[in-house]
């Protein structure tokens, strides 16, 4: 018995031990960010989701060098009428990343619910989970290839009864790199995977083209700061709308 006892401790100690220091090599991998930007609008998926002076900005922790991520990203402009908070976590190998992003905008011009940030009903939740999965082709091709599903939220059909699970498709490569100059194109379509009687989807009244980009960035450096600034121009073909903005990152910690 004293020995099953002995033994018993023994292993109990060796798994206390190696549980510590499997939390120590995840720590020593571990690191905190964070950033921010200013730029003239904020764009996304061929919407201009806010216009004026907009600050944007990032806080995340990554485990596993970079492996794993997860942080929480916000927004406002100047002029207080937008207003951002969401929640992101991803994972990252090699070429691939899988994200799942938790996007609440509670701007006071909002025509869904922007008053309950916990509401998680499917019916009356005024957010959307986003699932992201993206493939950087690599250096020698640097193609990015990325689809996202809403799974989940605001992106309802008419009757309020199903998820269309609304999905947007992008493409995006450097056409051209000198120095510290930097220009970049993409295209992305969205569609509906749940049609659910109409061809509405998140991003527009049906399926097609809703975001053109043409995006240039020069390193900008500033007391031996990189602060890079960038001119983006955007095209929805969809809805027959354009838009430019002018950016830069603040700082990138």
């Amino acid at each position: 018995i004293l020995r099953c006892l002995v033994g018993s401790e023994m292993c109990i100690r060796d798994r206390y031990i190696g549980l510590l220091l499997m939390l120590f090599s995840l720590e020593a991998t571990a690191q905190l960010h964070m950033k921010a930007n200013l730029q003239t609008n904020h764009l996304w998926r061929g919407i201009e989701v806010a216009d004026g002076l907009v600050i944007t900005g990032d806080v995340n922790y990554s485990l596993c060098n970079g492996l794993f991520n997860l942080g929480f990203w916000g927004g406002t402009n100047t002029q207080g009428t937008y207003k951002e908070f969401n929640n992101h976590i991803s994972f990252q190998y090699k070429g691939f990343s899988l994200a799942l992003w938790d996007t609440y905008n509670f701007s006071t011009g909002a025509t869904y619910n922007n008053k309950e940030f916990f509401n998680y009903k499917a019916h009356s939740t005024g957010r959307f989970l986003d699932a992201i999965l993206n493939y950087y082709c690599g250096e020698r091709f640097p193609l990015l290839i990325s689809w996202s599903t809403i799974v989940f939220g605001r992106d309802r059909n008419k009757e309020n009864t199903a998820n269309k699970y609304s999905t947007f498709c992008y493409l995006e490569y450097p056409i051209y790199t000198k120095s510290r100059w930097h220009a970049d194109a993409g295209i992305g379509g969205a569609f509906a995977l749940n049609k659910a009687g109409s061809k509405t989807n998140f991003y527009g009244n049906t399926n097609g083209i809703v975001h053109v980009l043409l995006k240039v960035t020069f390193d900008w450096t500033l007391a031996k700061h990189t602060m890079p600034i960038h001119a983006c121009m955007v095209w929805n073909p969809q809805a027959d709308r354009a838009f430019f903005q002018l950016g830069i990152q603040l700082f990138n910690l």
